[in-house]
């Protein structure tokens, strides 16, 4: 039975929107966060959009759609696989059996089971996802923006917030694809990649030192890199002498933000009941949907995190049901129940992807393959209907019978509840390093919103 999260906590009342500072860096550590200031407002977007954040759940490896949110329990046992399936709060719909709390849910979210594309390897795949371009050749970092920093260039950081937020698993192997790419440094997200034990998970201890998407390593790295705000002070008058402008108006604020408790109190996980916690799960899937409620109240327009672990060639059905589907079943749940009880569903996108589906037939291994034929991916909350099925896909879940969908399309219905424009052109700097993007490139190649999620 859950227990109401209204009953455990005052729902996001710890950390109040005006109180979350910006976390960024000083001058000489990386990402001038001075500079991301004087920058910070940027684009347009209307007024009226449905959806003022968006929290992306990213299954890195790629979720098999067949053992979870389109199960085919008349398809042969070489294709069905050991799973029973439960009906859900929607009349005639089902899901596995590993998924009772979700099942639950259905009523909040759209379920998109004919999604397809042509990406069949990971880093391809993960860009595509990630950005909705499709990459030129085989990369391992951005050749376009992702999705993230294309909604902090067109919304602009209008709170003094880290607009962006990625909660990295350090076991994913498709983390490279969440950059800027071609635009500004200020778009790059703030990357949590912290080491965690099974029951926690906490900011890195110099959460308020750390630039923009600048990871543990590479922090540690920098053996000058201030750790605390003593040294912070310290560093102040060795600024001066190095002729760095102290008087900046934009230098001041960017101290006072770094500096400043609440920013790091903001990504304190300590601050919420245990109860609440043991609500989400003590996993990393399940803490890290847990902060990224807390961060979304505080205002973070953007959070992504990633999962990894759903490459499943082996052993595919022991892992779903011991590990990723109940870790999914309680985190997932969770946040949307969680979310409805503090008033945030309304104004708060969630998305749940991965870079593909896995394939109908069962492998020598007893795993499933990669299989961009077709993919299940979940929207729910900021002005989506919830409470419908689109798409369906033949009696093996191998191709779509109805309702073909592309990624594109799921962005492009991103956008459109964000208020922003795909259509806008990005100039691209000639410097850039990817010489195959042209000079001047749309937010998406093309896409349309799915009308049945908004009309």
């Amino acid at each position: 039975m859950l227990i109401p999260f209204a009953s455990q906590h005052s729902c996001c009342d710890q950390i109040r929107r005006r109180d979350f500072l910006k976390v960024g860096a000083l001058p000489g550590i990386g990402m001038g966060l001075s500079d991301f200031l004087r920058h910070q407002a940027s684009g347009s977007v209307s007024s009226e959009a449905p959806a003022k954040s968006v929290i992306l759940l990213y299954m890195g490896g790629g979720a098999s759609q067949i053992d979870s949110f389109d199960p085919k329990p008349l398809a042969p046992a070489e294709f069905r696989g050991p799973f029973n399936t439960i009906s859900t709060d929607l009349p005639g719909i089902q899901v596995t059996e590993h998924l009772p709390q979700m099942s639950q849910q259905l009523k909040n979210m759209a379920l998109i089971r004919s999604v397809q594309h042509v990406q069949s390897e990971h880093q391809q795949a993960a860009h595509y996802m990630l950005t909705g371009w499709m990459p030129s050749r085989v990369v391992f970092k951005n050749e376009h923006p992702s999705l993230g920093s294309v909604v902090v260039e067109e919304i602009g950081d209008q709170r003094n917030l880290p607009p962006y937020v990625v909660i990295r698993d350090p076991a994913t192997f498709v983390n490279r694809h969440h950059g800027a790419a071609f635009l500004k440094t200020r778009c790059e997200p703030l990357q949590l990649k912290v080491p965690f034990k099974a029951t926690d998970i906490a900011p890195p201890p110099n959460m308020a030192t750390m630039a923009s998407g600048l990871d543990l390593a590479r922090v540690e790295k920098r053996r000058k890199l201030v750790t605390t705000y003593e040294q912070i002070l310290r560093k102040r008058e060795t600024w001066a002498q190095q002729g760095m402008d102290q008087q900046d108006h934009y230098f001041d604020k960017a101290f006072n933000i770094v500096t400043s408790s609440q920013a790091v109190s903001a990504f304190d996980l300590n601050r919420e009941p245990d109860r609440v916690r043991d609500r989400y799960g003590r996993t990393l899937l399940g803490q890290a949907c847990l902060m990224a409620r807390r961060l979304v109240d505080a205002g973070v327009l953007f959070v992504t995190i990633s999962r990894g672990g759903w490459d499943t060639h082996k052993n595919n059905f022991s892992l779903l049901k011991n590990e990723l589907l109940p870790d999914l079943d309680q985190a997932m749940s969770a946040l949307l129940e969680d979310l409805d009880q503090c008033g945030l569903l309304d104004s708060t996108l969630v998305i749940w992807s991965g870079e593909f589906g896995r394939t109908p037939n069962i492998n020598k291994d007893v795993g499933r393959d990669h299989w961009p034929s077709v993919m299940t991916m979940g929207l729910a909350g900021g002005g989506i209907q919830g409470g419908q099925v689109i798409g369906q896909t033949d009696q093996r879940s191998a191709f779509p019978t109805d309702r073909l969908l592309t990624p594109e399309d799921i962005w492009a219905t991103l956008y459109h509840q964000l208020g922003i424009d795909w259509s806008r052109r990005y100039e691209v700097p000639r410097s850039f390093e990817f010489n195959s993007v042209p000079a001047t490139v749309p937010i998406l190649p093309y896409g349309t919103p799915i009308r049945e999620l908004f009309s």
